[in-house]
């Protein structure tokens, strides 16, 4: 079993590093990193500003470096033009790190929006979302890899992984090099058109469609020529009343990077603790295609939402770590920051 394990986890490390394209930042709680979903969430809230950050943390139980991704963004409605459409901007910022070769991805990217008001009361909005950034790729450990041929060795008894050096190499075993860590820069543009309508006081609904890496980046550490697939996404979320106090939000999600692609659907519940103060309390579930089951809580405390999510593991990699999947928490809060009216006094004279 615990050899099963070093295998299980050596080759997802080999197929991350090199030519699996599948592998892409991805949460479980989507729209809860709105700018990263779609850009056109950028500035797409009543307020000021919104600030917030969700950290993911997967696969703990079955090694020490697990995979770990934190992620902070900010953005702000700051520009009317006319009297009802908008420009929002906004950036984001995440570094996710990955297994035993402690592959480091992190990004700095900027986002602007327009929002388009299609009625006078601005109850349905369409929106065009642009994104760039710079992303630096390194790998930290390249001494801790294991690769192909040498797991093959592992397999047929030939080499043993509890007395063997380290084994670096882009084919092969061998001690470590002491080379210079593996880096890799390129820029990243994304976009995306989102579409929100407010059907009534009490219920709303948004569907959206974004595209990352549009320019189709080379991002490999390798001489030979890789470029990042186009991903896109699809989205879309209700919120709706059951009753005075209860609510039913569902969301769908659907993401393709070549040749990968995955499927979310959630179910949240809302009940409404303290309408005065506005708190809410939030759970459901979730399943992720061919991966995973999802457990989910939030509450949400007036302009501040919260929210948290365990996944269970339903594919085959539960022979490894024994159920237990990735862990996500994440918290956004929306200040509102509006002049006070100044009352000019009335001087009311006596009746003649």
């Amino acid at each position: 079993m615990r050899l099963t394990k070093t295998l299980l986890l050596s080759l997802a490390t080999f197929a991350f590093v090199t030519h699996v394209h599948g592998q892409d930042l991805h949460n479980s709680l989507f729209y809860m990193n709105p700018l990263h979903i779609n850009p056109a969430f950028t500035g797409a809230y009543e307020g000021t500003y919104r600030l917030g950050g969700l950290y993911r943390d997967q696969t703990r139980s079955v090694v020490t470096n697990a995979y770990s991704t934190p992620s902070f963004f900010i953005d702000a409605p700051v520009v009317m033009v006319g009297k009802r459409h908008w420009v929002g901007v906004g950036g984001l910022m995440f570094q996710d790190q990955a297994g035993d070769g402690k592959l480091k991805t992190t990004s700095f990217q900027l986002s602007g929006s327009f929002h388009l008001s299609l009625d006078k009361k601005s109850n349905n909005v369409l929106t065009l979302g642009v994104q760039w950034g710079k992303v630096q790729r390194t790998l930290k450990n390249v001494g801790g890899l294991e690769f192909a041929d040498y797991l093959e060795q592992v397999q047929s008894g030939v080499a043993n992984p509890s007395t063997d050096d380290e084994v670096v190499g882009q084919t092969g075993g061998g001690p470590s090099s002491g080379k210079a860590e593996p880096k890799k820069d390129y820029s990243d543009i994304n976009g995306g058109l989102l579409f929100s309508s407010k059907v009534n006081n009490n219920t709303n609904f948004n569907i959206g469609f974004s595209m990352r890496h549009i320019t189709t980046p080379r991002y490999d550490f390798k001489s030979t020529v890789v470029d990042l697939p186009v991903r896109l996404t699809a989205h879309a979320q209700l919120n709706t009343p059951l009753t005075g106090k209860w609510s039913l939000t569902p969301e769908v999600y659907y993401t393709n990077i070549d040749p990968a692609s995955q499927f979310q659907v959630h179910a949240w519940t809302g009940y409404l603790l303290k309408p005065e103060k506005n708190i809410k309390l939030n759970f459901g579930l979730g399943y992720r295609s061919n991966d995973a089951g999802q457990v989910l809580l939030g509450m949400d405390y007036g302009s501040l939402k919260a929210a948290l999510a365990y996944d269970v593991t339903l594919s085959s990699l539960n022979e490894a770590n024994n159920y237990k999947g990735g862990f996500e928490i994440a918290v956004y809060y929306i200040g509102k920051i509006y002049k006070k009216p100044v009352v000019k006094p009335v001087i009311i004279g006596p009746h003649l």
